[in-house]
């Protein structure tokens, strides 16, 4: 059974090698400096304290199997500034060996549950990666139809709930 906690420094190893895992292909596929395979434990320890942001360890069958991050209150690459009720889905990340499972879309909507205030979310990913687009569209996201050309080979599409 999938559920989802805040996520705490004894985390943090594990998230980091799990992160790792996670977006080794896009990091070798798109070579983009913002990819989080580029992040260690530090930058996920650097999180957990921050006033625009809140972290969460995904878990499954009381394992940990990934983390997902979300922002507010901060500018995000199709935002100048989210307005209060906003939250950015910043990252979520599942272990190789057990993706295509729907936990990462079942962990989106229970961190949603505890966003009480919400009045929209948003997300970007890249535009040609069709399993991540299937998982938001199932956690409810529409395309906006925007785009942003990050890396010569890196487009973003922008989704919103």
């Amino acid at each position: 059974m999938v559920s989802i906690r805040k996520t705490v420094k004894e985390d943090a190893s594990i998230l980091s090698k799990i992160q790792k895992e996670a977006f080794k292909s896009l990091y070798e596929k798109y070579h983009d400096e913002g990819n989080p395979y580029l992040r260690d434990e530090n930058d996920i320890l650097s999180r957990l304290d921050r006033e625009d942001s809140v972290y969460y360890t995904i878990m499954d069958n009381e394992q940990i199997v990934g983390g997902i991050l979300y922002k507010y209150n901060c500018s995000t690459p199709f935002c100048k500034m989210l307005n209060d009720g906003e939250y950015y889905l910043c990252r979520v990340y599942i272990k190789p060996d057990v993706q295509g499972k729907q936990i990462a879309r079942t962990a989106i909507k229970l961190c949603e549950e505890n966003f009480t205030d919400a009045t929209k979310y948003f997300v970007d990913f890249p535009e040609d990666l069709e399993m991540n687009r299937r998982c938001y569209e199932s956690a409810g996201y529409v395309d906006t139809g925007k785009r942003l050309k990050v890396e010569e080979n890196l487009t973003l599409a922008c989704f919103t709930k």
